[in-house]
């Protein structure tokens, strides 16, 4: 199947998958208010962080060994799902103490909401192995239906629970999404292989324990270290200007400028329609011409979006939130500048990552967090929420950049060796 058509599968779930959550967050901001769905803002990019970086940084490297692979063999990837489990357990322990790493509003929130970004890490371990076995295999249909189910079942839970717990309640319908669409993503894998995968394997504790730290599980985690540091700092990059706002000016500008940077984050569901196909497909051709084609692609589908944010702000603002105040329209034009310019970054990133330089791809993200971490505590103080937005403006186009350097780099050392 062609780049183009496992790219429409991921688009179409990434449509719906982005409808769902924005109902997710409409539901929430109805039921909890601006302050404290300001709270759940400023908490969501430490929930996806973490998890990220606990769980989800090794199925890109599964998916990257995988698809090099001429003969398939998943038991042996099996150990990996209970490394990652081991991993997220650390995450879990470790989540109530963040509050004093970000200080400011942070410390005044409940011990009770860290402990259920802990879970979402612990219970994201399923769904994130079946993504990457899954992804490894381009079984892209059944990997987009992944997140059909999970965002399905998120919106389903989260009105009763955020009804009855409050943020509390929002965050644990994240984690029970996790785990319904991870049960389902092992079957999936099931049915891809024709029923040839073992269970026996999967609560085969002997054979686990044995090979849970083998040589090939240890060049797994080793590959993906930086994929993990990459996706995390990627993940934190693109929401350190809330977090900011919501250690330096609390629940309300967080919740205002919550609105703003989710409407602009539709765009990214068309460039990862293409990242994620385009990841495995260039670990296995090695061609660079598919980034070429991906990042047409993802103009194509991108120009719309940023247009219509760009020219007429305070229709999403409206229809969304019913708040359309001038910082935030602002806001939203700039956001949708800076979230293009990303996007692109996204697929060079995931091309990085195919062609085996993953470290290269972290180390330009780690400089853009860096970077955006002093532009946002500078910039928030001076101009407030829109100060966030102009720091993420500047920082974006400074990774793109760099990004597209890279590329030209490792473009021109492939050409001359061969």
């Amino acid at each position: 199947m062609s780049l183009g058509k496992d790219s429409i599968y991921i688009l179409m779930s990434n449509i719906y998958s982005k409808g769902m959550a924005y109902l997710f967050y409409f539901i929430t901001a109805f039921l909890l208010g601006t302050e404290a769905f300001g709270i759940l803002k400023g908490l969501m990019p430490i929930a996806d962080t973490l998890t990220i970086f606990f769980s989800s940084g090794i199925p890109p490297a599964i998916a990257k060994f995988l698809a090099e692979e001429k003969e398939v063999n998943i038991n042996k990837y099996i150990p990996i799902l209970y490394l990652m489990i081991l991993l997220s357990i650390v995450g879990f322990i470790l989540t109530p103490y963040i509050k004093y790493i970000l200080g400011g509003h942070y410390l005044t929130l409940d011990t009770s909401l860290y402990f259920a970004i802990g879970f979402c890490i612990i219970s994201s371990t399923l769904i994130a192995f079946s993504r990457g076995i899954l992804q490894g295999l381009l079984k892209m249909k059944y990997l987009s239906s992944t997140w059909i189910v999970e965002y399905t079942v998120k919106v389903i839970l989260v009105f009763v629970l955020t009804l009855y717990f409050g943020i509390f309640g929002s965050l644990l319908s994240i984690s029970l999404s996790y785990l319904i669409a991870g049960i389902f993503g092992i079957y999936l894998i099931y049915k891809a292989l024709k029923k040839k995968l073992d269970f026996k394997k999967l609560v085969d504790m002997k054979n686990i324990t044995r090979n849970i730290f083998s040589d090939f599980n240890l060049k797994v985690l080793k590959y993906s270290i930086p994929i993990a540091l990459t996706s995390s700092s990627y993940r934190l990059f693109g929401d350190i200007d809330s977090v900011v706002i919501m250690s330096i000016m609390g629940g309300f500008w967080s919740g205002i400028y919550g609105y703003t940077s989710l409407i602009s984050r539709g765009i990214f569901m068309f460039a990862s329609a293409v990242s994620i196909p385009l990841l495995p497909r260039i670990s296995k051709t090695k061609d660079l011409n598919l980034l070429k084609e991906g990042i047409i692609q993802n103009t194509i589908f991108s120009s719309i979006f940023v247009l219509g944010c760009l020219f007429f702000p305070e229709i999403p603002l409206m229809a969304f939130f019913k708040i359309a105040n001038p910082e935030g329209i602002l806001c939203l034009r700039i956001l949708a500048i800076s979230s293009l310019f990303m996007s692109y970054y996204t697929l060079i990133s995931s091309a990085l990552q195919g062609l085996g330089y993953a470290k290269i791809s972290f180390y330009i993200i780690l400089f853009g967090l860096v970077l955006n971490i002093v532009l946002n505590l500078i910039l928030v103080n001076a101009y407030g929420i829109v100060g966030g937005s102009l720091a993420t403006l500047i920082t974006s186009i400074a990774v793109f950049l760099i990004g597209v350097f890279a590329i030209l780099r490792i473009k021109k050392h492939n050409y001359l060796i061969s």
